[in-house]
């Protein structure tokens, strides 16, 4: 058996053309060009959430680094009232030491004056106890 070609299979490859192209214009063009606008759709929605999580994460990075930047400053500054507290409490010891020196100085210069001076006045008296003793004794004997 050979295969026939007669007007039928003529007819029906004509047909299958036409039925081709029409399904071309009416089905298979408008699902291609659905699916390209699609794709585009998704392109452009994946490059936003790229570019939104570049973003974000820039954010968060420069977020980071203020605070970094934050608590470098914070510890800067406690550090630095730290060591103006201390030199200001060394200065306060240190003057409150000089004034107690001085103090001490004047206190000793006056117990040495009130020594001199006490000294003198026992030694004032013990004479005139003495004289007085001696001139006792002495109207005694005689």
């Amino acid at each position: 058996m050979l295969l026939e070609f007669d007007g039928t299979f003529i007819f029906a490859l004509i047909s299958f053309i036409i039925f081709m192209l029409i399904m071309n214009v009416i089905l298979y063009r408008p699902i291609t060009k659905i699916m390209e606008e699609r794709q585009k759709f998704y392109d452009k929605n994946k490059k936003t959430v790229m570019e939104s999580k570049k973003k974000a994460e820039d954010i968060l990075q420069e977020k980071q680094d203020k605070i970094l930047s934050a608590k470098l400053e914070a510890a800067n500054i406690l550090q630095n009232t730290q060591d103006k507290i201390k030199s200001n409490r060394e200065t306060a010891l240190n003057k409150k030491k000089d004034e107690v020196k001085v103090l001490l100085s004047s206190n000793e210069t006056k117990m040495a004056e009130e020594k001199n001076r006490v000294k003198e006045e026992l030694q004032n008296k013990v004479d005139t106890f003495v004289k007085m003793a001696v001139s006792k004794v002495l109207d005694g004997e005689a």
